[in-house]
């Protein structure tokens, strides 16, 4: 059951997204996502595989998103933003302790942790210039809050979709309640009838599914291809040497 009262009460405590457009990390352009994005996605693999809650997940985008507004910085700290800004979501939602280095990126070849990128005063740093930024205010409204609101079944599909929506600044720039009202339109939910707004969201985020599944199956054809012509190579040279070895054979045999 929808609970109304609930809905009322996150809206009046929810505040508004605001977003530094000017900001160079929030532009796209033709031919790839913008660096914001490729900042979430790589947040959103390392919550994935720490198995972490999707609240955790929607906080860290906020404190990134917030400290995107506020501050200027270099791309190559923009890693130590993702590490800092999850271990900060990490603290104030999970409740195991877990160490900054596990935050950190890994070798997946070894299984070992690679090199610090950073120092432990950079992360001491930028979580005072987070918490600053935040107004020492963690106990935020996320988009996960109002479909538990509205009663959607939060089943993997609709982690997916709130992934997907977080590593999408166009979409992700709809207040909660609207991209929450814009799940619910695409699940086909009828109990609700959807304003023009909602469901021009909704159909935005079918057609950017639409294109992530097209972009995945145009890479998945051309590794197809690139394997192919892999395993040709292979075999003309498999081919000539067994020729060679024929030649000699009937060399010998002279």
């Amino acid at each position: 059951m929808i609970s109304f009262a609930e809905i009322r009460d996150l809206l009046a405590r929810e505040k508004p997204k605001t977003f530094n457009t000017l900001n160079p990390y929030y532009k796209y352009d033709a031919s790839s996502p913008c660096k914001r994005d490729i900042l979430v996605l790589w947040v959103t693999k390392l919550s994935s595989n720490l198995n972490h809650s999707i609240k955790t997940l929607e906080l860290a985008v906020l404190i990134i998103d917030t400290y995107l507004n506020y501050f200027n910085i270099s791309e190559d700290y923009l890693q130590l933003l993702g590490i800092s800004a999850y271990s900060i979501a990490y603290k104030f939602n999970e409740t195991e302790f877990m160490p900054l280095d596990q935050f950190q990126p890994k070798d997946y070849q070894n299984g070992k942790v690679s090199k610090p990128l950073y120092r432990d005063e950079d992360y001491n740093e930028m979580e005072v210039q987070i918490l600053k930024a935040m107004g020492y205010q963690l106990n935020l409204i996320t988009l996960s809050d109002f479909l538990i609101a509205l009663n959607v079944k939060m089943d993997e599909q609709v982690y997916c979709l709130i992934q997907f929506i977080l590593m999408d600044f166009e979409i992700y720039r709809y207040s909660h309640f609207e991209l929450a009202l814009a799940i619910m339109h695409y699940q086909n939910d009828t109990r609700l009838t959807f304003q023009e707004k909602i469901l021009t969201v909704s159909q935005m985020l079918h057609n950017k599914i639409i294109q992530a599944q097209e972009i995945e199956c145009e890479k998945s054809e051309q590794e197809e291809t690139k394997s192919l012509e892999r395993s040709l190579t292979i075999h003309k040279k498999i081919s000539k040497k067994r020729e060679s070895q024929r030649k000699r054979q009937i060399q010998q045999q002279k």
